[in-house]
């Protein structure tokens, strides 16, 4: 077996969210209650059978190698506890051993099994108050040195940096650090000992989730079927009697019963074969949460295939010898209730803990643990009892064996014969009953079984030691049944019935909702019918309304403004069935109430006016009134409907004041707002002007830097220096920088000038300062030079320089230290700049290069120096990759201007290259590569003259896995025809797919070969369906001929029924099924028949074979809409 590739696994198993200890939803929420995050990066399913094949090996070795087999393999573990730096913790030594006794007890299947010990006298304590607040998920190098070599490592912290993390793990490696396991405490011990440490320990033992090798986001490819054409070998967890698990997988739901999940027999999900699924919900190694917890033989069986596996390891062992501890004396045990109490005598000072062991079968065989305590503890009690039963207990010590057990103490529990009597129902509620029945003596429990009547299943209740109980989350208003039994017999006495009370609604103080002369009241109603009464403070009768149905809300009219009310909700179940009113609530009208919280936005000539109102009244509207300060008369603007006002007209640079008003009726209306006021203006001048002038022109450029006035205008003025007359230019204002290009200026002549912010005709802004340019002919600037694709004998030379249209530029080059240039001349360009490449250079030489403006035939600027460069022949910068499934799109920097490329790829970790030459672009595509693998590539330039750089830096990728297409759908349904439609994101253009159909509950699939998509959107269209028939489809990827995936599951759809007259039944849209009589739209075979209006949408198109309309009915057409007749 090659085990090369799995040596290099570092598999994590973080596993199972905290948020897993809350209760399951109930039914139609999907397969994981949370969804849980495991850090492991899933293995192939090569890696995954690799693993299984490994461990059966060496089950197998072992098995031959002629060694005495043992019931009970001992593993010890050496215990790690992250503190607080003052050596403080949550977990102490006591909830270690408890935990560690629950998770061996899951570790025993009839007598055979492994066992854990603890190894030490002490654990190995890590006192640090950042790992004890937050630890480090993986681990990295944090806990590094601090591994027993002789024993599994378990760590115990209380938070990961990931909170959602609850443990992680590894499976078996020859590697020291696979020893260990992290175990996250801040969660119950219950769920620690009965889920978290025995499913990371599983997976420490080589046991996969049993959905499969992935955490959850591969949903697995494991048939239901067991026996002929099964591969519960292959695929899933691998063990065939644990049922193919469905998690993750759409349609496949969990539901909620008495607080415990069940998988939903409702649920839709099937398997590549159009099976059901059936999990196990109760499984340690599935992702469901439940009450209770197991293990399958399979996975016992491959535990001890994982521990032979770790067995064979060299770079740690599995044995750490037991401690020698002095054993414990004088056990003894005593009914208390339905509890036993076991104690014991402490004869030792080297102990980590107890485990205290139990058996129902005899003094010297069949223990198992049951729970666990700390070091120098000397009592436990045993609450999970039961009557009729004879209990052996035996006290051993956590880091020991067999070596240090103590002798066994027996106790039987109590018997019953005489059947349960005097069973009575007392204290009934809307939604609790008190269930009570005559005692049968001391030390005996009750079973209590109760259902709503008509129900099937029991809800039950076990081990009561007490004679009565409360029962509660029922339905109000309804009957149920109830029954008890001693918990050792089988005949339960009842059932006796009773009929719970109507539910009173809840109410609460915010959820009324007043206005002036009316409120809006809302209450929860737990009943089919409600009463509400209300009525002003101080008042002896009540205002009762009629009997409101199926509501729970109402609305109070004619109320008294300004006034204080009460109210009271009382549920209706029947004509003779009523709750109690609820307690009166109270609030209280408003009165005609000032605007509030006023506000403004000025402009230069207006004002935006607003102001908040506490609620809304049909018919209120209101009045503003403003002036300017230090004025008499005001403006009154009356009306008002909306909380808005707009004022138009005003004086730029005043100050006005401003109130509001509501008008709530004829006779009711509010005070004035306070006073409030604003400021009309015109934003400030414009900041950081510039000018870049050429021969015969220039940019001017600004800062606009305050908001503007919508229609604001920026005005330019300009003029040769000397001349009193301005040149005006006008455009649109805009915020923040703005430039304004002039032309046809005098060259070599000075101009001034300055800009304003215009918002009205009559409203502007100073000018700024008068600025200064003088037009002529400027060299480019040299900061504005640069070079860049330099290659051994080429270059290119960028300028950016405004100039005059039709500009030309002289450029010349030379190697630094050359006498003469080669001078380019007249070279063209746009008027902000260009760019000129140059070649013929010599490689590993250091050139510079100098350019200059051609103002016209006779008039030129100086030159400018432009950054040297060295020429030489450089390796691809930028490389990026984008990995499909069995290709790859690859792409990098272009290199230089007559630069062709070499692209070389291969396999991760292999020595050979795959070439391709003679690239001129920068971009390629490889194909021809293998799903889900990692590979690695680099490319070179080839410069003239046969020199090439050496390789580009290696990038890897790896390809995709050959998965499942989605979004499985089906459209363009008639009665014999369909579109089934898919995606697959990883397609390129070899991608084929396979699809297959079959009417529901046929055996026989028909095969749809050789699909194609399109960008990763494919689709097919069937024709000759059944009418009105349940069809399924399926669909696997084709990647190559040598990869392909599984099968998705069932997608289905059912075809159009035949339907003989096609005519509307309501008002409403063409595009709505509802609106018609055959439940569906109208297709071009059926003649229409139009009894109510109905509305095309806008540009829709449809096709029917005729209309005819009845009197004084109609179609509207929206824009675009059109209908197809007799097509």
């Amino acid at each position: 077996m090659n085990v090369k590739f799995y040596q290099q696994l570092i598999i994590l198993i973080g596993c199972l969210f905290w948020l897993t200890l809350t209760q399951l939803v109930v039914a139609q929420s999907v397969t994981q209650p949370v969804l849980p995050f495991c850090g492991t990066p899933s293995l192939t399913p090569a890696q995954s059978l690799s693993l299984g094949q490994l461990a059966r090996l060496a089950l197998q070795r072992k098995r031959a190698s002629g060694a005495a087999p043992t019931a009970i393999t001992y593993v010890p573990i050496r215990p790690h506890i992250v503190r607080r730096s003052d050596g403080s913790a949550d977990f102490n030594l006591t909830r270690l051993n408890q935990v560690m006794a629950v998770t061996n007890s899951y570790y025993l299947l009839n007598g055979f099994g492994i066992q854990f010990y603890f190894a030490g006298t002490t654990p190995d304590y890590i006192d640090d108050d950042d790992l004890y607040n937050v630890f480090p998920f993986p681990e990295g190098n944090t806990v590094d040195g601090r591994d027993a070599t002789d024993a599994l490592n378990q760590y115990y912290v209380t938070h990961f940096t990931n909170p959602g993390v609850g443990g992680f793990a590894r499976f078996p490696l020859d590697d020291i650090g696979t020893t260990r396991s992290f175990i996250g405490t801040n969660g119950g011990d219950s769920d620690l000992g009965n889920r978290l440490i025995p499913h990371e320990l599983g997976h420490t033992f080589s046991v996969l989730h049993t959905f499969g090798y992935s955490n959850g986001e591969y949903p697995t490819d494991e048939l239901v079927t067991r026996g002929a054409g099964a591969n519960c070998t292959t695929a899933g967890d691998e063990i065939c009697d644990t049922p193919a698990d469905p998690y993750h997988i759409a349609g496949a739901y969990v539901t909620d019963l008495n607080g415990c999940p069940q998988y939903n027999p409702g649920s839709t999900a099937r398997d590549a074969n159009g099976d059901l699924y059936a999990p196990s919900i109760t499984n340690i190694m599935s992702y469901y949460f439940p009450c209770t917890h197991d293990f399958t033989p399979g996975q016992y069986d491959r535990m001890q295939a994982g521990l032979a596996l770790r067995q064979t390891h060299t770079s740690y062992s599995l044995s750490h010898p037991p401690t020698n501890v002095a054993s414990p004396t004088n056990v003894a045990v005593s009914l208390n209730g339905i509890a036993i109490t076991i104690t014991w005598q402490d004869n030792a000072t080297n102990e980590m803990g107890y485990f205290v062991e139990r058996s129902s079968t005899s003094a010297t065989e069949g223990f198992a643990p049951i729970g666990g305590v700390g070091p120098d503890e000397t009592t436990f009690v045993d609450y999970d009892t039961r009557l009729r039963m004879h209990y052996y207990y035996r006290i051993r010590p956590s880091n020991s064996t067999t070596g240090s057990l103590s002798p066994t103490a027996d106790i039987a529990t109590p018997r019953t014969t005489d059947p349960v009597t005097g069973l009575t129902t007392t204290n009934i509620t809307d939604n609790t009953a008190q269930l009570n029945w005559n005692s049968l003596g001391n030390n005996v429990t009750y079973d209590v079984q109760w259902r709503a009547i008509g129900s099937t299943g029991w809800n039950e209740l076990v081990r009561l030691p007490q004679t009565s109980v409360t029962i509660s989350s029922l339905s109000g208003y309804s009957s149920f049944e109830w029954r008890v039994k001693a918990s050792d017999q089988d005949t339960y006495s009842g059932p006796v019935t009773f009929t719970t009370l109507c539910p009173m609604p809840v109410t609460y103080s915010f959820s009324v909702i007043p206005a002036r002369v009316s409120a809006a009241i809302s209450w929860n109603a737990f009943s089919p019918a409600s009463i509400l009464q209300w009525r002003a403070v101080g008042s002896a009768t009540w205002n009762t309304s009629s009997t409101l149905t199926n509501t729970s809300s109402y609305t109070l009219t004619g109320l008294t403004p300004d006034t204080q009310y009460e109210w009271r909700v009382q549920g209706v179940c029947s004509a003779t069935a009523t709750s109690e009113f609820t307690d009166p609530l109270t609030f209280t009208t408003y009165a005609c109430v000032t605007p509030q919280y006023p506000s403004s936005s000025p402009r230069a000539e207006a004002a935006n006016l607003s102001w908040f109102m506490p609620y809304n009244e049909s018919g209120r509207t209101y009045t503003v009134r403003f002036r300017p300060v230090g004025t008499t008369n005001w403006t009154a603007v009356s009306s008002l409907t909306t909380t808005t006002c707009s004022l138009t007209g005003l004086a730029n640079n005043t100050t006005y004041e401003w109130q509001a008003k509501s008008v709530c009726s004829v006779t009711d209306e509010s005070a004035y707002s306070l006073l409030s006021t604003f400021t009309t203006y015109c934003p400030a001048v414009p900041i950081g002007l510039s000018s870049t002038p050429t021969a015969t022109g220039v940019t001017l450029g600004w800062v606009n830097a305050n908001a503007l006035e919508p229609g604001s205008t920026i005005e330019l003025q300009y003029r040769s220096v000397g001349n009193p007359t301005w040149n005006l230019v006008t455009e649109t204002a805009r915020y923040g920088y703005s430039s304004r290009q002039l032309t046809g200026l005098m060259p070599n002549t000075t101009y001034e000038w300055r800009v304003r912010i215009a918002c009205s005709a009559a409203a502007q802004s100073d000018y700024t300062a008068t600025m200064m340019f003088t037009t002529g002919c400027y060299a480019p600037n040299p900061n504005n030079l640069s070079t860049d694709l330099i290659s051994s004998s080429s270059a290119r030379l960028n300028w950016y320089n405004p100039t005059d249209p039709g500009t030309q530029f002289d450029l010349r080059y030379r190697a630094v230290g050359e006498a003469n240039w080669v001078t380019i001349s007249n070279v063209s360009s746009a008027t902000t700049g260009g760019n000129y490449s140059i070649s013929g250079l010599s490689n590993q030489t250091t050139y510079e290069w100098q350019i200059r403006t051609l103002c016209s035939q006779t008039e030129s600027s100086t030159f400018s120096a432009g950054p040297n460069f060295v020429t030489q022949c450089k390796s691809p910068d930028y490389l990026t990759q984008t990995p499909l499934v069995t290709s790859a799109f690859l792409s990098w920097g272009q290199a230089g201007v007559d630069v062709s490329y070499e692209v070389f790829y291969r396999l991760a970790g292999t020595s050979a290259w795959t070439t391709v030459s003679n690239l001129t672009s920068t971009h390629t595509v490889i194909s021809g590569l293998t799903g889900n693998t990692s590979y690695e590539w680099q490319v070179r330039s080839q410069c003239t003259n046969g020199i090439n750089a050496a390789p580009s830096g290696i990038n890897t990728f790896t390809t995709f896995t050959c998965s499942t297409p989605y979004n499985l759908n089906v459209t363009n349904l008639t009665m014999t025809t369909a579109r089934l439609n898919w995606s697959f994101a990883n397609a390129d253009a070899g991608t084929r797919y396979e699809g297959r159909y079959r009417v529901v509950g046929a055996t026989d699939w028909i095969t749809l070969s050789n699909l194609s998509s399109d960008q990763g959107q494919g689709y097919f269209d069937l024709s000759g369906l059944a009418i009105d028939t349940q069809y399924e489809w399926q669909i696997q990827t084709r990647c190559s001929s040598t990869e392909s995936s599984a099968f998705t599951s069932s997608n289905t759809f059912k075809t159009l029924p035949v339907c003989t007259s096609m005519y509307t039944v309501k008002t409403g849209s063409w595009n709505d099924a509802s609106v018609w009589s055959c439940g569906r739209l109208p297709l071009s075979t059926d003649p229409v028949q139009i009894k109510h209006l109905v509305t095309v949408p806008s540009n829709y198109l449809g096709s029917v074979l005729s209309i005819t309309y009845d009197a004084g009915q109609k179609l509207q057409f929206n824009f675009g809409s059109r209908l197809k007749m007799g097509q």
